[in-house]
C-alpha cells in the first residue's frame, strides 16, 4: 500500500511538474463519417509554453485491447498533416507500443508563448456494427494528457444522407471510467458540436453516436475480412496453425511410416515373432489382449496347460449351461509343465515369471488379481526392447508417444497459466490450442523402419488369411489344409489381432475336442462354443491382469495409457492517447 501511494505522489509530482510548463489552451477537434466508414480527424491544439520547448509530443492509439477477451482489434491510421502555425514543422512519426506516436517540433529550437498544433489523420475500422444502427464511439482529446487542457470541443459532420432527426449522442466527460454527461448540439447544416472542460491531467472528452444503418449503408467486413484481421492483431491466435504445420513436418520427417506395399495373405507369421510382437506392430502399442495372446501361445507351445475351474457341485441349471456353453467358468488353472524356456524371448519368460513366481508350478487366475500388474512393466519393456533390437522401430513407441503427450500437456496447463496471467483469453486458448495439436499427434508419432513396415505387411497378410478363410470358396495358393494344428499354431495370432471368432468358427467341424493344452470343465465338447470359452479366458485375463489395489499407482489402473466496445464512460471506445511537451 506505502508502495503504491509513493507511486501515485511521483505520477502527480511529474504531472504538476508538466502543467507548471507549458498548458492546452484549446484542443479542438474536426470529425467527418465519410459514406464509406472512414473518419477524418483534424486536431487543433493550442499550446502556451511556459518556458522554452521543442514542441509536443502526440500518442494517438491504433491498437486496442478488448476487456473482456484480452484481445487486440487494430485500425488503420494514416497521418495526412502536421503543422505549426499554419506553416510547416519537422515531425518524428513511429510506432510505439499501441500507439502511433508523433514528436512535433524541431531539436534544434525552442519556442515559448502560445503556438497552435494541427494534426490531421484518416481513420479507417472505427465503427460499431449493430443490428439497428452504427456507432461511433470517439475518445476525442484522449486522457492520457500529463499537462492540463482548459477547453475541448468536438464538430462533427455526418453524410449528409443522414437526418439528424434519427442521430442519437451523448458525449462523457472527466476521468477515464467515469460517466459524467457533456453538451451535444447541432446546427443547421447537421454538424453536431460536443464540449467540455476545463479538464486536469487524465480528463477528457468523448463522444458517443449512433447513426441507423439504413441511413448510412456501410458495409461490414465480410468473415474471411474480419479472420484476417484477428490474425493481423493477435500474431498469437495464428499459433495453433503453426503448431499443426509443425506438427505435420515433424510427422512426415520422424513419424511417418515407410509406405507398406501389396499386401499378399501369409500363412504362417513372420519368423521369430511371437503373438505379442505382432500385437504391437498393428497399432504401435502393447495392449492387454497383446498378452493375453502370449499366454495362449505359451500353452500352444507347451509350457503350461489352461483348466477351467467351475462349482463342484453345480445345480440342474448350471449343468443344463454348460451343456449348452451358456455360462463362463467360475476361474482357470494354469499349470506350468516341463519344456525349457530358455529357448523363449525374454518378454515371454517375463510372463511366465509373472505367473508362476519362485519355485510354483500351478496359480489360478483369480491368484493374479492385484499382483500380476507389478510385472506388466518389465513385459513392456521387454517387448519393446525386442522390437528395437530386430530392427522394426527405431525407438521405444510408448516413450515417443510419451514426449509429445508431455509437451502437449505442458502447452495445454501453460496456456492456462498464460490466459490467467495475462488475463488474455486469446493468448490462453491459442497456446492451450497447441497443446492440444501435439496430443493429438502424440499416438501417429511412433515410427516403423522398413523392415518394420515389411514385418507388419506380413502380420496383415496374416490377418488377411484368417479373415477370408471363412468364405468356403475362397482359394489361396499354397495355403495349407485345415487341421487341429494349423488352428492352434495361429490361433493366438487370431487373439492378438481379435480376429478369434473368425478363425475358430472356420475349424467346427475339426475340433471335436479340446486341445491338449486346454481342459475343459464341460463333459462334451464343441468346437463352435469353443471360441465363448475363449472369450472368457481373454476377458478374464485382460481384466485380472490390470487389476491394482487402490493404494498402487495413485489409486489408477496399473496399465497406463451498452457499446458493443466497453463505452458508456469517459475514456472508451477508438481514439484517445494524450501526450505533453519536449
Amino acid at each position: 500500500m506505502r508502495r503504491a501511494v509513493i507511486a501515485a505522489s511521483l505520477v502527480l509530482a511529474v504531472c504538476l511538474s508538466a502543467s507548471a510548463t507549458l498548458r492546452i489552451d484549446r484542443f479542438d477537434a474536426e470529425i467527418e463519417l465519410l459514406e464509406d466508414g472512414r473518419l477524418t480527424v483534424v486536431e487543433s491544439i493550442t499550446v502556451s509554453f511556459l518556458t522554452p520547448h521543442h514542441g509536443i509530443e502526440r500518442e494517438i492509439p491504433v491498437s486496442y485491447r478488448v476487456p473482456s477477451t484480452g484481445a487486440n482489434l487494430t485500425i488503420d491510421f494514416d497521418l495526412d498533416r502536421v503543422a505549426l502555425d499554419g506553416g510547416p514543422v519537422p515531425v518524428l512519426s513511429k510506432r510505439r507500443g499501441r500507439n502511433r506516436y508523433l514528436r512535433i517540433g524541431d531539436p534544434d529550437r525552442t519556442i515559448t508563448g502560445a503556438h497552435t498544433y494541427v494534426i490531421g489523420y484518416t481513420v479507417d475500422r472505427v465503427l460499431l456494427f449493430h443490428d439497428e444502427y452504427l456507432q461511433l464511439y470517439w475518445n476525442v482529446t484522449g486522457n492520457d494528457w500529463s499537462i492540463p487542457i482548459g477547453a475541448a470541443t468536438a464538430t462533427v459532420r455526418l453524410p449528409s444522407s443522414v437526418d439528424p432527426s434519427e442521430v442519437a449522442t451523448t458525449s462523457y466527460v472527466g476521468y477515464a471510467g467515469q460517466s459524467a454527461r457533456g453538451a451535444a448540439t447541432v446546427d443547421p447544416e447537421g454538424r453536431w458540436s460536443f464540449a467540455g472542460g476545463p479538464f486536469s491531467p487524465g480528463e477528457g472528452l468523448t463522444i458517443d453516436i449512433s447513426v441507423p444503418r439504413s441511413a448510412l449503408p456501410v458495409a461490414p467486413p465480410s468473415a474471411a475480412s474480419k479472420v484476417l484481421r484477428f490474425l493481423d492483431a493477435n500474431k498469437a491466435a495464428a499459433l495453433p496453425i503453426v503448431a499443426l504445420l509443425v506438427m505435420i513436418a515433424i510427422w512426415f520427417r520422424t513419424g511417418r511410416d515407410p509406405r507398406k506395399g501389396i499386401i499378399a495373405p501369409a500363412f504362417v507369421p513372420p519368423r521369430g515373432m511371437h503373438p505379442g510382437h505382432a500385437g504391437v506392430l498393428i497399432d504401435d502399442r502393447i495392449d492387454l489382449r497383446d498378452i493375453s495372446a502370449m499366454v495362449v501361445g505359451l500353452a500352444v507351445k507347451g509350457h503350461l496347460r489352461i483348466e477351467e475351474i467351475r462349482d463342484e457341485e453345480p445345480g440342474v441349471v448350471e449343468k443344463v449351461k454348460g451343456l449348452l456353453g451358456r455360462s463362463g467358468p467360475l476361474d482357470y488353472r494354469f499349470v506350468k509343465l516341463g519344456p525349457d524356456a530358455k529357448d523363449l524371448a525374454e518378454s515371454e519368460r517375463a510372463v511366465l515369471e509373472a505367473i508362476f513366481p519362485s519355485d510354483e508350478t500351478e496359480r489360478t487366475l483369480s491368484s493374479l488379481e492385484s499382483r500380476f500388474y507389478k510385472h506388466l512393466p518389465t513385459i513392456k519393456s521387454r517387448l519393446y526392447s525386442e522390437l528395437i533390437e530386430a530392427d522394426y522401430y527405431a525407438g521405444n513407441p510408448e516413450r515417443t508417444r510419451g514426449t509429445y503427450r508431455t509437451l502437449g500437456l505442458i502447452g495445454l496447463g501453460g496456456g492456462i497459466a498464460l490466459g490467467i496471467t495475462y488475463a488474455s483469453l486469446v493468448l490462453g486458448i491459442s497456446v492451450a490450442l497447441c497443446g492440444l495439436v501435439v496430443l493429438a499427434f502424440s499416438p501417429f508419432m511412433p515410427r516403423k523402419t522398413r523392415k518394420g513396415v515389411g514385418a507388419l505387411e506380413e502380420i496383415l497378410g496374416l490377418s488377411e488369411y484368417i479373415r477370408l478363410a471363412e468364405v468356403e470358396r475362397m482359394e489361396f495358393h499354397n495355403a495349407p489344409e485345415k487341421s487341429p494344428e494349423v488352428f492352434e499354431r495361429l490361433l493366438p495370432y487370431a487373439i492378438a489381432l481379435n480376429l478369434t471368432t473368425i478363425w475358430t468358427e472356420q475349424f467346427e467341424g475339426l475340433l471335436n475336442e479340446p486341445p491338449s493344452w486346454y481342459v475343459s470343465s464341460t463333459p462334451v465338447f464343441r468346437g463352435h462354443l469353443f471360441a465363448a470359452s475363449l472369450w472368457h479366458l481373454s476377458a478374464g485375463m485382460n481384466r485380472t491382469f490390470a487389476s491394482a489395489p487402490r493404494a498402487a499407482s495413485s489409486g489408477r489402473s496399473a496399465w497406463g495409457g451498452g457499446s458493443s466496445f466497453g463505452g458508456g464512460f469517459s475514456g472508451g471506445g477508438f481514439g484517445g492517447g494524450g501526450g505533453g511537451g519536449w
